[in-house]
């Protein structure tokens, strides 16, 4: 019999449990807890019974049945009860049976293991500030709405035709009616000009600018001082942006986004699905003519963002790097971390702070109150525009409702029921009721004639809030200029903007997905109307890569740059230029302005200038070793001989083949033919007026011309020659010619030019007749003096003479001509062929020319207005038609008003004894775009000093006045 074995001690383990796996741990465990493991098997009693011959086993040693043991076993005691075997970890080696057990050392303790806990922490959410819950692409989501962000490109406005006006507000009006049953949210914001990347710009279509001369300004220094302008008159482009908020989210979107957020993802694909066919639909409404909307790239999109958050601040720095376009919940931390909002519930301001940079800025909103009927291509600019003409950046905001025919008229019975309601009240009462109440019925019932029988245009209502933001440095400077914009609305437009208090609510309606701070201040408005607002009207002219002249002086200032080669690079036009203004409107300051920015640049200037005073550019430091002077008053004889003034074309500028061949004979022919006719008209001019105008004259002259080969190394006194071996009138007008000769003036018209006259190493050359008095057309010929008489052929063969230098380099190589009084060119054939030429060549040698005249009927009677490609028009004031003539020559109607504006341009204060120091242009550039300009040089130090042509008395020497005192007796 065996003895039945006793309870087994709670303190030994039998068995060797295995080591545990990452599979054994635990699913959960709260914090605090200690993991699970098995309870301690005690040993049975007799194994702990000390019994003669066998030595007990110690308590606290493991137990190893496996082995055997090492006392002799005795027959009398009971046997132990055979335990199964443990279980072996799989792929451990088998150990053999029959080994004998080795026992542990005492000492030695085997350490538990260690089991990580799957732990679930309370963490905290992220403080989100913005009812934006993810943005994806450009699509933004909240918990109820998701709205599509679209950009819209800035529209010309200014110097427009009404009928083009008319057409871009209709359009517009048909895609705003397009969207009833929307909500909008209009944002115009702001971006300083990158001044940087316009100088890098400049420098990189600069191959060769000029070398630096010890003393001077440098070139890096003269594109810094640019710069350093810029930043000062703190230009910023506008920005326009649409959001359209299409989709209400259902219940089943917003519970499948949170449950998608828990695993790390966003909106699910078939919401995103639904709403991609919808922002199709949305595409082709707004990518229509009008609006040209597009989609927003996620760099706009953020930086909208930030614009609104920070509103009236410093722009952010760089972006983020990250261009999918995506951002989670916890990443739109990063738009609103950077600003701290402090407000007061009635405060005039809501201060802002960047606790990055310690920028602090104060802002006020602003609130489109009531508004008297516009009238708006006709006499009103539009009216969410207006606010850029004030010299520091604003921001807009517009929350509008598009209300359908249904909706409107809807609306408007309520409202029509509501005036008969207040008419019956006074009816019974026996008061007679104001006449405001039938004025408003009519037009209601108006209204709704027009809603029901017109088109979705005419029926279409816009219900919109509008905000404008205004900041400051402080808070006087903001409420300072809030109650500039106040007056500038009221007395302009007469529109009333309010003040409202809760100042950080209207503030934040500025972000994209807040809800409206109150119903407050609802302006209801046909869609017409609300086109009219035109946000993103522009006043930009000129290009991006040319030299800063100035600034637009419209409804909102914008910098204006200009390169002048830019026609013939880019858009591949005409490179002739005109300026056009009256005396003292400022075309010398100009022409020389642009030829000093162009020389600095490394083009070759050339510039005409009969007057003198531009000669003073060559003495400039910067320009002194490289410019050269020449007068033609005191130049060497043959210096304009005719014959040599028209080059002679060269087969290598033609291409090669047959073809090339037959333009290369055509031509030398066209040279030829215009030599001719230029040597025609300067005996012409040579001779009295009276033999001038006999029929015998131009007779002779054109058969001595044919006579005389027509190369450039023929001159006149062969035509003298060959007039002498005629008859005797033939005699009689050679010998006049000689008489001629006699002057030292003329002398510069007879003989061979003198070797390397012009040479192209000069980067500046300057052509004066300083001292040569000009005549004045008005007045017959018969009563011009002999220097009069002699200055009409001077000045025609000095415009060939300067244009005559550009023929000599590459054809590749930039070349600039400034060519001044062109008023004398008119009336001669020789003169209309010159421009012509001028215009058509100016392209193939890559020239830019400009020609300056007092009256644009100079220019127009030429008839190359079709071939100019810039124009600057100055102050035209005394007679409105040649203020008509300038405005063709813009391009611009007529009879439209636009004469008073060229009347008012650079317009002195009367009030003041002071000089005006800047002067305005109506300027049309290459592309067609029409704006009014200040030019504004003042970065270049002493440019306007060497330009000024007004002449000023001498400075008195101060006189000792007596004072008071010293008068009393």
């Amino acid at each position: 019999m065996r003895a039945p074995s006793g309870p087994q001690a709670d303190f030994y383990d039998e068995r060797q449990a295995p080591e545990s796996d990452f599979e054994d741990w635990p699913e959960e465990i709260q914090p605090g807890a200690y993991p699970a493991t098995a309870p301690v098997q005690s040993p049975p009693l007799w194994q702990t019974t000390a019994a003669p011959g066998v030595t007990p086993v110690a308590a606290v040693e493991a137990y190893h049945p496996a082995a055997p043991a090492e006392a002799d076993a005795r027959a009398d005691l009971p046997a132990p009860m055979p335990e199964k075997a443990p279980a072996k970890r799989r792929g451990r080696r088998k150990e053999p049976a029959n080994l004998p057990a080795v026992r542990p050392k005492k000492n030695e303790v085997k350490a538990a293991p260690l089991r990580p806990h799957k732990l679930k922490f309370s963490d905290r959410d992220p403080s989100i500030e913005l009812e934006i819950s993810e943005i994806a692409g450009h699509l933004t989501f909240t918990q109820s709405t998701v709205t599509a962000w679209y950009s819209l490109p800035e529209v010309r406005w200014a110097f427009r035709p009404d009928a083009e006006r008319e057409a871009l507000l209709s359009a517009i009006s048909e895609q705003y009616a397009g969207l009833a049953g929307f909500r909008l949210h209009l944002r115009r914001t702001n971006r300083p000009f990158p001044a940087d990347e316009w100088a890098r710009t400049v420098d990189s279509h600069t191959a060769k600018p000029l070398p630096d001369v010890a003393g001077a300004t440098s070139w890096s220094d003269h594109l810094v001082a640019a710069q350093r302008h810029l930043l000062s008159v703190n230009h910023a482009e506008g920005q326009t942006y649409l959001g359209v908020t299409f989709a209400r989210r259902s219940l089943g979107d917003t519970f499948s986004e949170r449950i998608l957020r828990m695993f790390g993802k966003g909106t699910s694909d078939g919401e995103r699905r639904k709403l991609g066919r919808t922002v199709e639909q949305f595409d082709e409404v707004l990518n229509a003519f009008g609006m040209r909307g597009r989609r927003v790239t996620p760099q706009e999109l953020e930086w909208l963002l930030f614009r609104s958050v920070a509103l009236c601040m410093s722009p952010p720095g760089p972006l983020s790097p990250i261009s999918n376009g995506h951002w989670e919940r916890g990443d739109l931390l990063a738009l609103t971390e950077q600003v701290e909002r402090y407000r007061t519930p009635y405060g005039s301001t809501v201060k802002l702070v960047n606790r990055m940079t310690g920028e602090e800025r104060h802002v006020a909103v602003l609130s489109v109150g009531r508004m008297e009927p516009l009238e708006i291509p006709e006499k009103h600019e539009p009216w969410m525009h207006f606010h850029e003409r004030l010299p520091w950046p604003m921001e807009l905001s517009s929350r509008i409702d598009i209300l359908g025919s249904n909706s409107s008229f809807k609306n408007l019975e309520h409202r029509l029921r509501m005036i008969r309601s207040q008419q019956l009240d006074y009816a019974e009462h026996g008061i007679d009721a104001p006449p405001e109440l039938e004025r408003l019925a009519k037009r209601a019932l108006v209204i709704g004639d027009e809603m029901t029988t017109g088109l979705p245009v005419e029926s279409a209502r816009a219900h919109g809030w509008h905000r404008i933001a205004v900041g400051g440095r402080t808070r006087e400077e903001c409420l300072e200029r809030a109650r500039r914009l106040i007056q500038l609305y009221s007395r302009e437009l007469r529109i009333s903007l309010q003040h409202p208090k809760n100042q950080d609510q209207l503030a934040r309606e500025f972000i994209p997905g807040e809800p409206i701070a109150n119903t407050g201040y609802v302006r209801r408005m046909p869609v017409k109307l609300l086109a009219a607002a035109l946000p993103q009207a522009a006043s930009t002219v000129g290009d991006r890569r040319g030299d800063l002249i100035g600034r637009t002086s419209g409804t909102c200032r914008r910098p204006v740059f200009l390169d002048l080669h830019f026609p013939m690079e880019v858009r591949e036009r005409s490179g002739l230029g005109v300026l056009v203004a009256e005396p003292g409107g400022g075309k010398s300051t100009l022409m020389g302005a642009l030829g000093y920015l162009n020389a600095r640049r490394g083009v070759q200037v050339t510039l005409l200038d009969p007057s003198g005073p531009l000669a003073r550019l060559c003495a400039m430091p910067e320009l002194r070793p490289y410019s050269r002077l020449l007068n033609l008053t005191g130049s060497e004889q043959g210096t304009l001989a005719p014959y040599a003034l028209i080059p002679t074309p060269v087969r290598s500028e033609f291409a090669a083949g047959a073809g090339g061949d037959r333009e290369y004979e055509i031509a030398v022919s066209n040279a030829r033919a215009e030599r001719r006719m230029l040597v025609q008209d300067i005996c012409s001019m040579l001779v009295p007026p009276q033999v001038a105008k006999e029929a015998s004259t131009a007779t002779l002259l054109r058969h001595a011309v044919r006579q005389v080969p027509a190369e450039e190394t023929s001159t006149l006194d062969d035509v003298i020659a060959c007039l002498q071996g005629l008859d005797d009138d033939g005699k009689e007008l050679a010998n006049l010619l000689l008489d001629t000769a006699e002057m030292p003036l003329a002398l510069l018209f007879f003989g061979r030019p003198p070797a390397h006259l012009l040479s192209a190493d000069s980067a500046l050359t300057v052509i004066t007749m300083a001292g040569l008095r000009l005549p004045d057309m008005k007045i017959e010929r018969e009563y011009w003096s002999a220097e009069e008489s002699l200055a009409l052929p001077m000045l025609h063969t000095a415009h060939r003479l300067a244009v005559r230098r550009c023929y000599g380099g590459s054809m590749a190589s930039r070349k600039m001509v400034g060519l001044d009084e062109a008023h004398f060119m008119e009336g001669w054939r020789s003169g209309r062929s010159f421009l012509v030429r001028l215009a058509r060549d100016s392209r193939k040698w890559n020239l830019a020319a400009f020609v300056a005249s007092q009256n644009p009927r100079d220019i127009l009677g030429l008839d190359v207005q079709n071939l100019v490609s810039t124009v600057f028009v100055g102050r035209i004031a005394e007679d409105q038609e040649i203020a008509s003539e300038a405005l063709r020559l813009l391009r611009v109607p007529v009879h439209d008003g636009y004469e008073a504006t060229l009347a008012s341009l650079s317009q002195a204060d009367t009030s003041s004894s002071a000089r005006l120091g800047f002067r305005e242009f109506v300027m049309r550039d290459v592309d067609g775009r029409v704006q009014k300009v200040r030019v504004d040089v003042s970065y270049v130090d002493g440019l306007l000093d060497y330009l000024d042509t007004t002449p000023a008395a001498a400075k008195a020497t101060p006189t000792a006045i007596p004072s008071l005192s010293d008068l009393e007796v």
